[in-house]
């Protein structure tokens, strides 16, 4: 009887876990509400290409684009990016001497805006931490 109870108090923990597990749900024609991107690099001379593009024919899109950093998820840079119908937007983030920038030729709307020579990203150099782990 103990065994039986076992095995269903697994079985339902696992269930549980399982269907806790798919809280984001990914469409599979690619399109949705979020875009969440796990990696940007500029390390060993790698580049970061990102490519928003608006697939409404009719509608005005505004985004909220937010960049974290990898040790404790501060903001380094954040703006809002206004698309009209059937528009895309475009940029890169590059290494510079003091961490990375986001560049873009693009001329879609952002707030604040996005200049020519690029927005340098914000750099904590991880205040208060002694990343080492």
């Amino acid at each position: 009887m103990k065994k039986n109870l076992l095995a269903i108090a697994v079985t339902a923990s696992l269930g549980v876990m399982s269907t806790a597990a798919h809280a984001v749900h990914v469409n599979p024609d690619n399109l949705g509400q979020v875009m969440l991107f796990p990696y940007y690099s500029v390390q060993d001379g790698n580049t970061t290409n990102i490519h928003v593009v608006n697939t409404s024919s009719t509608e005005v899109k505004a985004v909220k684009v937010r960049f974290r950093e990898a040790q404790n998820s501060w903001e380094v840079l954040d703006f809002n990016l206004y698309l009209s119908p059937n528009d895309e937007w475009t940029g890169a983030v590059v290494r510079t001497a003091d961490g990375a920038k986001l560049i873009s030729a693009d001329t879609s709307c952002t707030a604040p805006a996005i200049p020519a020579t690029g927005v340098d990203f914000r750099n904590y150099q991880y205040l208060g931490d002694d990343n080492t782990s």
